[in-house]
């Protein structure tokens, strides 16, 4: 039986758990089949592939086995993380509102676990694509989020594209068009308190359907590979010295024993940006450049290890002396993010570079394309601004708003990014949470930095006869 629009946002509102399965053996059988895949390569007289070594599960004291969270919040990630993915080329519906589509997709099954409704796990495979490689987003990244939270407790985390972020510090040449043939991590997390050093995690998300064995429980390989193809991702990218910043790597299994289950690796250690001066060279509310200069080739040393000499090779590094630069670079790609979210357009571009895509937010766009931050709610006390997007479920029209707390979108517009970080921070603890929701009459999610996704059904509209 088809469910009606009212229960479908009534299940998008429901808190759910999602597991998260982080074990050694799991860190053993990724070491088995990238050995295997190793032992293939030098048997044709290929050089092994990179990979991030050293992979354990996640601690217990690092991150709950389970976590709660409602599939609007999983879908409020999504958006957030593909906000900036096209530069600003569809300036919305492609890239803020794709989230959307998975609306009817998700619920709580009998035991309260997340997990894919009847329609969502429909057989036609471009759907299972894109689920995989989309949700895995959503899930993956509340995961990691949720880890890099419980270690750094009092601090807010932001989450960025790392294609975004590269493009300002490493331009391709005529010969190196092919960009994703460079492995990097799908993204970077921030996690960020005034006054402190920034810590960074770099994160890879993949996703797929396949189901744990009924016989053994075991998780099966296409899991195990795409933990494997996060190894070599997070190796393509070094802050500082080589294999000094931790890593996760995350594979979402959407059809899970059980419901929803996100598997779960790292490496260790810990990646510091320097402070933020007011006036200082780094400041995020001074603009920023793209970087002339910095090759791809040989540019990660790679210290002897293991009888072999220490080396250079191809990659992404930031060394010690861009430290400063790099930090203002995420600091202000993030406000990038914040402003497109919430639909504003000219206040976006000016925290891009040339090469990031300022220019796909400096000219008009097209019809059914635009965001335009005019759209304004208020929950409880609080007033959000920020953009809307009307869209029918079935014979019922919604609309979908997302924005920001309209004290800390004024700062972003202005270009103030500082004092932004500053005012989020001491506001974070009165954060409304997902169950303060006032009277407003559908799926709502509130994240520490400020943003807000929320749905709710139009009024029936009567047209007039003629």
């Amino acid at each position: 039986m088809a469910r009606t629009a009212r229960q479908i946002l009534n299940a998008l509102s429901r808190s759910t758990s999602v597991y998260i399965r982080s074990t050694t053996e799991l860190a053993a059988h990724v070491d088995s089949a990238a050995a295997a895949i190793d032992k293939k390569r030098r048997e044709k007289g290929q050089e092994p592939v990179r990979r991030k070594p050293e992979l354990r599960p996640v601690t217990r004291a690092e991150c709950d086995r389970v976590i709660e969270l409602t599939p609007w919040q999983s879908l409020h990630a999504v958006a957030r993380g593909y906000v900036l993915a096209g530069q600003g080329m569809g300036r919305g519906l492609a890239e803020h509102w794709l989230s959307l589509k998975f609306c009817e997709a998700l619920d709580g099954n009998r035991a309260g676990a997340m997990d894919l409704t009847e329609k969502g796990r429909t057989a036609e495979r471009w759907y299972k694509a894109m689920q995989a490689r989309e949700l895995a987003v959503g899930f993956g990244l509340a995961a990691a989020e949720h880890i890099v939270q419980q270690r750094y407790p009092d601090h807010i985390v932001s989450v960025v594209d790392t294609s975004t972020v590269l493009r300002a510090g490493w331009p391709l040449s005529v010969s190196q068009r092919n960009k994703t043939s460079r492995p990097r991590p799908d993204y970077l997390i921030e996690a960020w308190k005034p006054g402190e050093l920034s810590k960074v995690t770099f994160v890879a998300c993949r996703g797929n359907h396949q189901k744990p064995s009924k016989r053994t429980g075991r998780t099966r390989s296409t899991t195990v590979q795409q933990l494997v193809k996060g190894a070599e991702l997070t190796e393509g990218m070094q802050i500082g010295p080589w294999n000094t910043t931790p890593c996760l790597m995350l594979s979402t299994e959407l059809m899970g024993q059980g419901g929803i289950v996100v598997n779960a690796l790292q490496t260790s250690g810990e990646a510091l940006l320097p402070l933020r001066l007011p006036g200082a060279p780094g400041n995020a509310d001074e603009e920023i450049r793209d970087k002339p200069g910095i090759p791809y080739p040989n540019a990660i040393h790679i210290p002897a290890r293991h009888g072999k000499r220490a080396r250079t090779v191809d990659g992404f590094q930031v060394g010690e002396d861009d430290f400063g630069w790099f930090g203002q670079l995420l600091a202000r790609t993030g406000a990038a993010g914040l402003t497109a979210f919430a639909g504003g357009a000219s206040q976006t571009a000016q925290y891009l570079t040339a090469r990031q895509g300022r220019q796909h937010y400096d000219v008009p766009a097209f019809a059914a394309t635009a965001s335009v931050d005019d759209a304004d709610i208020e929950i409880g006390d609080t007033k959000f601004v920020g953009t809307d997007h009307v869209f029918r479920m079935g014979s019922v029209r919604i609309e979908a708003f997302s924005g920001m707390t309209e004290d800390l979108y004024e700062l972003v517009k202005k270009g103030r990014v500082e004092e932004y970080r500053q005012t989020a921070h001491k506001l974070r603890s009165a954060r409304q949470n997902t169950n303060e929701t006032g009277r407003w009459n559908g799926p709502i999610s509130f994240h520490a930095d400020g943003t807000v996704m929320a749905l709710s059904v139009l009024p029936v509209r009567k047209r007039r006869t003629l």
